[in-house]
Order: C-alpha cells, then structure tokens, then sequence
C-alpha cells in the first residue's frame, strides 16, 4: 500500500512541479528526498509497525518476484545488431510509450504536447512514461527507465491483489484463460484465437507487460477497492477521503479506471443511500481529476462519440451464442463465479453488484473505437470474478468431501492452464524476438539527441515503429495513425501537409513554416512509404544536415536547430 501511494504521489509531485520548475536531475532529487524525510518522520511519529511474514507468504512473493524479473529481463534487449523487442506487444505498444517517455527524458516536452501530432494536445494518459522520463534524467540509460518501474508496478500489482482477494484469485487473475487447450496445440497462443473466437487474452501478456498504464493504474485501483472495501465492511474505517486522491490520480494515468472506479464508488453511495460520507471521496475526484481531464482529453472527447450499441461484444465475429462464447473465453471461472457469488456474504454481494454492472455495460455496448478495447472494462469485473472464485475454490479445498476437494483442484488447474501456457511462451526470447531498431538507427538517434534542439520538430513517414520519435524525444508531424484515431484526434489535415511537403513544390515551404518542420528525414521508411519522397526537389532546397548509407536528414532551420555546421 505505501509503495503504491508513495510511487504515485512522487510522480505527481515530480510532474506538475516542473510546470514551474526545470525537469532536471538536481530538482528531481530535491523533491524526493524531501519525500523520504517527511515519509521517516511520519513513520517515527506514527509508530507504524510491519508484521513479519508468514512463510508460504514468503514464498508467494519470491515466485511471483522471480517470475516478473525473468519476464521483464527479455522484454527490450541491446543486442550487437540492435534493439530487440522480447514480445510482438512490445514492439507493437512500446513504440508510443518509448515515444512518450524519451519526449519528457530527452524532448523537453513541457507544457505536454502529443508528441505524434504536431500542435495536438496530450490526449493519452502518459504518466507512466513521464515516471520513466524521471528515471532518463537521473542517468539511467533507456531500457533500465522502461524496465525497473515495470518490475515494481509488476510486483506492486501482484501485492494488491494478494491483499485484496487472497492467494488463489491472485492465481485466477494474473494465469486467466479460457478453454483454448481444448482445441488449439501446445506452443501455440491459447489465450487468443481469433478463428475460436477466443478472445479474452490472458492478462500478463496482454495488460500487464505491454500496457504501461494499466500496469500503473490497475494496483491504484486495486488500492481504492480495497479502501472502500474496508468502509463498506464497517463505516469506521473511513478513507475515503484517500480513495478519492488516489482516484483522482488516474485521471493521467490510467482514465478508463478513474471512470470505473468512480462508478462503483457511486453505486456502493446509492446502495448505501448516504451522500455526506462520500463527498470526501468525490470532491478531489470532481474539483482536481475533472479539470484534468478536460484540458488533457478535451479536443478528444470533442472529436465524436466511439459508443455504439454491440450486444455480446465480440460474441458476434462467429456468431457465437454470447453465454457459450463467455464460457470458452472464461472456461470454470464463470460458473465458480456465479457459485462464489452465491456463497458469498451479504456485505460481498453487494460490493460486487458494481463489478458485474460494468460487465453488463462491456456486453452491451462498444465503449472504444477499437472494439477489443472494451476489455478495459472487463479486466475490472474480472478482478471480482477472481475474488468470488477463489472464494468458491477456497471453500471447496476446505471441504471434509474427498470429491469436492478434488473437483476444486482441477478447476483451479484448468482455470489457469491456458493462462499458464501463454506466459511461459513470454519466456521463449530467441522465438519470439522482433527487432525494434538497427544499429544505424541507434547512432542516428543518439546524434541527433546530442546536435539537435529538444523542441525540434521532424517530419518522418508515419510507421508506428519510427525511430526518430521512439528514441530522440523529438516531435514529428505525423506519427503512427491508429493510434491517434484511437486517441480521438483528428489528423487529416496534418497527413495532407506531410504528402505535400515530401511531394515538393511552393506549397511544401509553406508547410514548412507552418508547421516549424527543422528537419526533413529520407529513409527506408519514407521511401517505402506511399508518400512519393521528391528527393531532387528537397535535395535541391535544403542541406544535408547528417547522411548514412540508408538515410538522409535535411536541415530546414540550421540556427534553431543549434547545429554547428
């Protein structure tokens, strides 16, 4: 609990600080241990005393410890022919929080713009990558500022959800998986089928190593369930007013739990039909997380509504009867759910009726531009589904029937069999490793972030996985478009500059001014791209600032760019 409060609360500090003040190494280290000397003398005055830990507790976090570093030490690896992603999801997701953590670490990007769409707001919740920007400037390289936070967050997560639901959910959650054994060949991807409709991928390989956000936001909201989780136990323990900063944190972390979190909070306050407890929980959630949710996601929220009506969710793909389609996505979980309810006390099954409304909601209706997205909602009930079947499991281990006891253990075991599967396959570096980028594309970007302005602009090709955005922290024009339909902006006018200013012509410098391009980047990329790159013409207008064998990076502005000739 201190870990996660303490993690999130320096992050902020660090953050909105520097609005004021240079995000630098001397003040970053100023302000934590400012931190620690406050947190020690806190712990002196409050006498806080820590139980030592059972043994197979011991054992749980050595395992879970080792499992995560194991994972996580194969995820981004220097290699001698480059940078090698250990996951296609890392190649696939990395290439934006890359993007976003070296625009704060080496791009100066204060006050936050989209560093993928020049003149945009910052519409993604980017606090994550701004914990590993605090770790570039405090001289670790790349990899060791993306890598520890995750190993921590990992272990935080895991933590939480021991705290909150008990070693067995911890197990149901983090190894889930549906019946793909039945069907698909060990070494294939169990989780994740699309020709089974499979569709509910298990949680490590899909949430917590590709998607720094909910790795970040997820053991925050674990932390806000289990506060309001203790007050609805008994009113006495009222932080609610803790849940409610915390809450009120994700709004640039992890928005769709800020979201989720507040409606089960609002459900938990009508059920209770009691407004005054609560408005220590929901006056930070409204007069700081609203705010920031308006000035950060506003052009966003503006830019049309992705909800539609969508019956069974992706249950439709192969016209699945959507309760069939949920029983080989969940396999034993959904009916151990349904038992765990059912056996569950008064004070659980209300707590829950939150949880399975969000479910309802993601079975209903299509609440992300891209479909699968609606899993952000899902992931929410599914903590409970663990926690009401672990309950079930735990009972029935418990039970003086030899039948039920076994019963029980192969439930267990098949529930997270697939889910098993699928991370060890996280293990096999060599066969899954994709190379994110050359060694020419490590030089290059290390030159440019030693010759360039931070606030220089580049215009590139839109490839999601472009060098110069992922490991300069220079903006660029256009960056990779399904993320940013994804985001809610709107690009159009941005992906028409970018074809006419690599099309040459008057209306190219125009462009150019218009948008404060400072270098034009020719590569492979651009070339292969559908821009129909005019060489001659930009060759012939600006110079050529750096060249290597594969790529040219033209000069547009050589006095703002600070490059001594």
């Amino acid at each position: 609990m201190a870990g996660i409060i303490g993690i999130t609360g320096l992050t902020q500090i660090i953050f909105w600080q520097s609005f004021i003040l240079p995000f630098n190494k001397v003040f970053i280290l100023a302000t934590i241990g400012l931190v620690l000397i406050i947190s020690l003398v806190q712990i002196k005055f409050k006498k806080i005393k820590y139980k030592r830990p059972k043994v197979n507790q011991v054992i749980f976090a050595v395992f879970w410890l080792s499992l995560w570093s194991w994972l996580w030490s194969r995820m981004l690896v220097l290699e001698p022919n480059g940078l090698f992603a250990g996951w296609v999801n890392i190649w696939g997701d990395w290439a934006a929080h890359l993007s976003y953590t070296t625009s704060f670490g080496f791009g100066d990007n204060f006050p936050p713009q989209m560093p993928l769409l020049a003149g945009a707001r910052f519409s993604y919740p980017f606090m994550a990558d701004f914990l590993s920007a605090i770790l570039l400037k405090l001289d670790l390289n790349l990899i060791e500022a993306m890598i520890l936070p995750s190993l921590w967050l990992s272990m935080l997560l895991t933590g939480m959800l021991y705290i909150f639901g008990g070693r067995i959910s911890t197990w149901l959650f983090l190894l889930n998986g549906g019946l793909g054994f039945l069907w698909l060949k060990w070494g294939e991807e169990l989780t994740h089928a699309e020709t089974l409709n499979i569709e509910w991928i298990n949680i490590i390989t899909s949430q917590a190593i590709p998607q720094r956000g909910w790795l970040m936001g997820f053991p925050i909201a674990l932390l806000v369930y289990w506060l309001l989780w203790r007050y609805w136990q008994n009113p006495k323990n009222n932080n609610l007013g803790l849940a409610g900063l915390l809450t009120t944190s994700l709004a640039l972390i992890h928005a769709h739990s800020l979201i989720l979190v507040s409606l089960v909070a609002g459900l938990l306050m009508l059920q209770e039909r009691k407004i005054k407890p609560w408005i220590k929980f929901f006056l930070p959630v409204v007069v700081l997380g609203l705010p920031q949710v308006f000035y950060f996601y506003g052009s966003s929220l503006s830019g049309g509504s992705f909800i539609r009506w969508r019956p069974g969710w992706l249950a439709d793909r192969n016209q699945d009867f959507w309760l069939w389609f949920w029983f080989k996505n969940l396999g034993a979980v959904l009916p151990l759910s349904l038992i765990g309810f059912k056996l569950a006390g008064k004070k659980l099954r209300q707590f829950s009726l939150g949880f399975w409304i969000i479910f309802i909601l993601a079975n209903l209706w299509q609440w992300q531009p891209w479909e699968w997205d609606n899993t952000k909602l899902i992931t929410h009930w599914y903590l409970i589904a663990a926690v009401l079947a672990g309950k079930a499991i735990e009972k029935g281990l418990n039970s003086k029937e030899k039948i039920i006891k076994s019963l029980s253990l192969v439930f267990f075991s098949l529930s997270i069999l697939s889910g098993s599967h699928d991370v060890w396959r996280l293990t096999q570096y060599q066969q899954r490793k994709i190379r994110f980028f050359t060694t020419e594309q490590l030089t290059l970007a290390d030159k440019i972030r030693k010759n360039t302005n931070p606030k220089a602009i580049f215009l590139t090709a839109d490839n999601h996985d472009h060098w110069v955005p992922v490991l300069t922290g220079r903006k660029i024009v256009l960056g990779f478009k399904g993320w940013l339909w994804s985001y809610g902006l709107d690009f159009s006018r941005q992906e028409q500059a970018v074809k006419t200013i690599y099309q040459g012509g008057e209306a190219a410098k125009e462009l150019l001014k218009h948008y404060q391009v400072d270098y034009i980047v020719i590569g492979p990329m651009e070339k292969e791209s559908n821009l129909k790159v005019n060489t001659a013409w930009l060759e012939a207008n600006f110079p050529v600032w750096l060249e290597t064998e594969t790529t040219k990076i033209l000069a547009t502005n050589i006095t703002k760019a600070g490059f001594d000739k």
